[in-house]
């Protein structure tokens, strides 16, 4: 599962990354020795041999006029410490003038400190690091601009819906990299980690809800009322007999409401899992009223001091509407705690428009996702939970009871992004 959606978003990231690194750079002309300057603590770090163009106008302007002013500072200073120190000074100045020393190289070589430097250490006065700091932040960091993504995240857009996320989805996602970079100052080493980290807050703020543990709330309630439903073959009766097996291997006794009154075969289905699990099976004929079923299913939990009660219902589409209000007396008549919808990984961006219409019409709190085992693309799983706002609760990956496994977000998310 998820591995067409996975290798998407790989490349998508390396793309973005590769594009926001990149940067016109030119070497910095050295014409003559550098002066020696002492590197402090904050620059003691081998100095970068290039500046980017479009930074090295401005910083020379800057470093220029900054040192202007240090060199008068530097000048008054000396007379300090004496007349001859002062010419020193003044000569050197004069000198790196006359033969027009680039200050960008000179500042960004390593050297030991001078005699004009030992000059100003006496009297207290460091050569400012800001020059160097600015330079180094203009060449070690990038400032992302919108029009350097803009054709890249419309990509990763197209991507993730070729990979059946919702549009709606895939705009959060792009969006949510856009706020992250553009307008951003961002280490270049760390543009790869940034894109990473938003990409990963999105798929969490979409697939991470309340959770709901069906162990846990049967431990609290009794008995738990659990009513399954969904489109036709989506797999609910087999996602109940799984849920069984979980409830029972938690130690809880479960019981099971034969609902689908309409499917044929369908009553004798569930009765086999019963068998199988060792779980009563309450059951009317073909044709009865499935909330009768479901009703009975209740009473006898409640007189025979079962745990929970696990009801199926026939398959309905979503967008039949008598069948939609069978489905609203169901759910009014036997107040279930839970409503679970059961939904085919296979049946792509379909399954948002199933999830809304079921979520309008009763109310989902939770819903399962069968067959992600053959369903390579992943996007129906990240479009389902953010159409509703509500949680996955599990995932079917293959066709034993224990192959319906606990959907837990974080190990999704870093499998998307590892």
């Amino acid at each position: 599962m998820f591995g067409f959606l996975r290798e998407k978003l790989k490349k998508s990231i390396e793309k973005l990354t590769s594009i926001t690194k990149k940067e016109e750079v030119q070497e910095v002309p050295v014409e003559k020795a550098p002066v020696e300057v002492p590197v402090d603590e904050e620059m003691e770090q081998e100095a970068p041999e290039e500046v980017p163009k479009s930074v090295k106008k401005e910083i020379l302007e800057e470093i220029k006029k900054e040192e202007r002013e240090e060199r008068e500072e530097i000048k008054e200073l000396a007379e300090e410490e004496g007349e001859k120190a002062a010419e020193e000074v003044v000569a050197k100045e004069v000198r790196r003038e006359e033969e027009n020393v680039d200050p960008v190289a000179e500042m960004m070589e390593e050297v030991k400190p001078s005699e004009e430097m030992g000059i100003l250490e006496r009297i207290g006065l460091k050569k400012p690091k800001k020059m160097f700091t600015r330079l180094k932040k203009a060449i070690t960091e990038k400032v992302i601009e919108e029009e350097d993504i803009s054709g890249t995240l419309e990509e990763i857009q197209m991507s993730l819906l070729e990979s059946d996320v919702a549009l709606e989805v895939a705009e959060k996602i792009t969006n949510d990299l856009k706020k992250s970079l553009v307008g951003k100052s961002i280490p270049r080493k760390q543009i790869e980690t940034v894109v990473k980290d938003s990409i990963r807050n999105s798929l969490m703020e979409i697939l991470k809800f309340q959770d709901t543990d069906i162990v846990k709330m049967a431990a609290k309630t009794k008995p738990l009322k659990i009513i399954f439903l969904g489109f036709n073959g989506t797999g609910k009766t087999t996602s109940i007999a799984r849920i069984a097996h979980i409830l029972k291997q938690a130690g809880l006794r479960p019981i099971l409401a034969a609902g689908d009154t309409f499917r044929a075969a369908s009553i004798e289905q569930l009765e086999e899992h019963g068998k199988r699990l060792d779980v009563p099976v309450i059951k009317h004929n073909y044709g009865a009223d499935s909330t009768a079923v479901i009703f009975d299913a209740v009473k006898a939990a409640e007189s025979r001091g079962y745990d929970v009660v696990l009801a199926d219902t026939a398959g309905r589409s979503h967008s039949n509407v008598n069948l939609m209000d069978e489905m609203k007396k169901i759910i009014r008549v036997n107040k279930p705690d839970l409503k679970i919808l059961v939904i085919d990984c296979l049946t792509g961006n379909d399954a948002v428009e199933q999830a809304k219409k079921f979520n309008e019409a009763v109310g989902i709190d939770g819903m399962i996702l069968t067959k992600a085992d053959v369903y390579d693309k992943g996007g129906a799983v990240l479009s389902a939970a953010w159409a509703i706002r509500k949680p996955i609760l599990y995932i079917g990956i293959g066709q034993a009871y224990k192959d319906l496994v606990k959907f837990e977000p974080e190990k999704v998310v870093e499998s998307l992004l590892g």
